[in-house]
């Protein structure tokens, strides 16, 4: 969840709750000495919980391009011993690939790499450990509206407009087609020029 401002910068927060899947650890020094170890439970759960700060930098078309970090920290699952291991906070860098479909929907793309770690304790030694990532992420987003839904159900209108002293948005705006709020474009074309009245040379 996030807050756009000027129409280029962005501030959120966010949750994720994800499989985690561990391969076989193998040690940086002495390989020749110490042998690999997979651990016996190897798949868990983990949490995390973030700050978002983005922002955009180039639109091609409908696309919209936005970098953005997300800090936070993270809980990993059943499959390590938390009693034995000391965490700090993570950090996750990428660039977001937005398509609009709607005034208010996007599909989006997210290719990112995410720094993380742990402290491992063992016999008054401690044994640092990485757990950086390659995370690909593919999604929709909905924007809230900044204006009421028309009351009116018998109201046609595509535009933004009022009803008394009070401003709504328009009910033909689809979810999934592009809408201009200023000027409707469910209709671009007049009936009067559609089907067999484009046949006929004086269509009024």
């Amino acid at each position: 969840m996030h807050y756009e401002f000027l129409k280029r910068y962005r501030i959120g927060i966010g949750y994720s709750y994800e499989l985690m899947s561990m391969g076989t650890y193998h040690s940086i020094s002495y390989q020749d000495k110490i042998s690999g170890f997979r651990p016996a439970k190897p798949t868990g759960f983990m949490n995390k919980y973030f700050v978002m700060l983005g922002g955009s930098f180039y639109r091609l078309g409908d696309y919209l391009f936005t970098g953005d970090l997300n800090i936070g920290g993270y809980s990993p699952g059943t499959n390590f011993n938390k009693s034995l291991i000391k965490k700090g906070i993570y950090g996750n860098i990428g660039v977001t690939v937005e398509k609009d479909f709607s005034e208010y929907l996007r599909g989006f793309i997210r290719p990112s790499f995410e720094m993380k770690g742990y402290t491992l304790s063992v016999d008054d030694k401690s044994i640092k450990h990485h757990l950086n990532a390659v995370y690909i992420n593919i999604g929709v987003t909905y924007s809230l509206p900044s204006l009421p839904r028309c009351y009116n159900k018998n109201c046609h209108a595509q535009i933004n407009h009022a009803h008394g002293d009070r401003e709504y948005r328009s009910r033909m705006h689809k979810i999934w087609k592009w809408q201009n709020p200023n000027y409707g474009q469910n209709n671009p074309e007049l009936i009067r020029y559609k089907g067999k009245n484009k046949r006929k040379l004086n269509p009024y």
